[in-house]
Formats: structure tokens, sequence, C-alpha cells
């Protein structure tokens, strides 16, 4: 009797121990906000959408989310940095209810003017910037043509600006467009295990998931032709007026952005940088490891 009492305490304590390492805290988010857009003259619109928390007198954090993503990626930020800043997440042009660029092909200097036309709207003058994957290249691209509006950077799964030979352009946007044939929900759907670490949760696939739920088919490939024309910004370019301190946070286990063709490559050219590298953790750090991400983010920041 005792020996099956105490396996029965074993196999509860097991049971309690795999609950928590299964189970992902979920945040809600806040609800959306909107903005004038005020070049209109190079958007289909006159709206922006974001999210955002925290005292507006606190120092401003930007987050800015990538290529299949949306401001509901970053909840995790949203709740727990806004105790001491001004957390806002925006959505790209294009994004949710965000209106999209004119130009098909965006470079390194539309998406550095969208942002700038963010910022003007929003009435702020300089700010923290974390961005991820495309959202990174946001950054460095803004960080480059308005170097006087950044304090610090943040990249989390870092993308890293080059040539493309044609041929592996034709082919990366018949992928993208294989991945958005069936509408921006059934995308969601789509591969999104492959964005994260090993092993990932229930929970946490699903909040990768929302996070992708806003996504446009015709912006969303007017984004990936911008990532292939941003030669505006190659790393060697971008080290020229990049000087403000950056820090580059990856997943050990990111296979979108592979730490060696991109954040390695920043860092060798980059002059006041820092690589910190999260085990077990994917392309998404700011989700998969929200603790680390937002703890090593408010060191940096002060």
């Amino acid at each position: 009797m005792k020996k099956l009492l105490s396996l029965l305490i074993v196999l509860h304590l097991s049971f309690i121990i795999l609950q928590a390492q299964t189970n992902h805290f979920v945040p809600p988010l806040p609800e959306m906000s909107y903005a004038g857009v005020v070049d209109k003259s190079k958007f289909d619109g006159d709206r922006w959408s974001y999210m955002e928390a925290g005292s507006k007198n606190a120092p401003v954090i930007i987050c800015l989310h990538g290529l299949g993503g949306s401001s509901a990626d970053w909840r995790y930020q949203l709740n727990d940095l806004s105790d001491t800043y001004h957390v806002i997440a925006w959505n790209a042009p294009g994004y949710m209810l965000s209106d999209g660029l004119k130009t098909e092909t965006p470079n390194g200097k539309d998406f550095a003017d969208a942002l700038a036309d963010f910022l003007n709207a929003q009435k702020l003058d300089k700010v923290y910037l974390v961005g991820n994957s495309f959202g990174s290249l946001v950054a460095q691209s803004f960080a480059y043509y308005y170097p006087e509006r950044v304090n610090k950077l943040v990249l989390l799964g870092v993308f890293a600006s080059r040539k493309w030979p044609k041929e592996l352009k034709v082919s990366q946007i018949n992928f993208r467009k294989s991945q958005v044939a069936d509408g921006g929900y059934a995308f969601a759907n789509k591969r999104v295990e492959a964005l994260l670490g090993p092993n990932p949760s229930p929970e946490l696939v699903e909040v990768a998931r929302k996070g992708m739920r806003g996504v446009h088919p015709k912006y969303f490939l007017n984004t990936c032709n911008g990532l292939m024309e941003a030669e505006d910004c190659l790393p060697e370019i971008i080290a020229t007026k990049v000087t403000m301190p950056v820090l580059i946070i990856d997943g050990a286990e990111d296979k979108i952005t592979p730490i060696a063709m991109h954040a390695d490559v920043l860092k060798k050219e980059l002059k006041n940088v820092r690589l910190e590298v999260l085990q077990g953790v994917g392309h998404l750090p700011h989700i998969e490891n929200y603790k680390e991400v937002n703890k090593l983010v408010r060191a940096f920041i002060n």
C-alpha cells in the first residue's frame, strides 16, 4: 500500500512538472489603437493601427513585428515592459488595419520613411526600437536614415540584408506566393512550427499563430519583395551610421534566419553590438522565452 501511495505521489508530481513545462502563459492584448497617416502620398490609405500599453510619459519602446506577424506578437512586452516604458507595437504598412504602401517593391528607405511617418503621427521624436526578423530590418533601416531619432536598437531573430541573385528572388517569391495562396487566415495554419524551437507547447504555437492572422496576402508579398530589394541597407552600409548601442538576441534553433548567415554578419560589421544566444529557442525569442528577452531588454535600455 505504501509503495502504491509513493508511486501515486511521484506520478502526481511528475504531472504537475510536465504541466508547468507545457503550459504557456498568455496575457491579454490591449485594444487596437489608430492614428492618421501623415504623408498620404506614399500610402494606399490614411490609417495606422497599433497596440500600446504603459504611461505616455515614460520612455518609448517601438516594437516591430516580423514578415508574417503583427502587433499581437508583442503581447508579452506590452504586458510586462509597460510597467516602466510606453510600449507601442505597430502594424507595418498593409498589416492588420494599417494601410499599405503604394510601391510594390519597397526598399530600406521606404520602410524607414514609413516608420518615420508612424512616429510623426504619434508625435514621437526619439525612441528605443525592438524589431523581430523583417522588423529588425525596418529598425536597421530607420537607424541608418534617421540615426538622430534612435536611442538604442534591440534586434531579435535578426535579418541581415544581402544581394539576392535573380533566380533566388524568383524562387523566394514563388515560395511566399504558395504560403498565402489560400488566404491570410489559412496562412497562419501553415509552417508556424518552423518559426519555433523544438517541441513547442500547443499554447505557444497558438500564440504565434494568432500573431499571423492579420496578414494580407498582397502586402505580405510586397514586403517579401522589399526584403530582397533593401540593398540600400546592407550590413556594411548600415554600419557607417548605426553607431548607437545594438543588442542582438537570437535563438540557437533559428531556422529562418540562422545566426551564421545573419547575426554573425551584422556583429562583424557593427561597432557597438552585443549578441545574446538563447538555447532551445527558434525565430521568435520574444514569444518563446519572453522572460529572458524582457530581462535583457530592461538591462540593455537601463
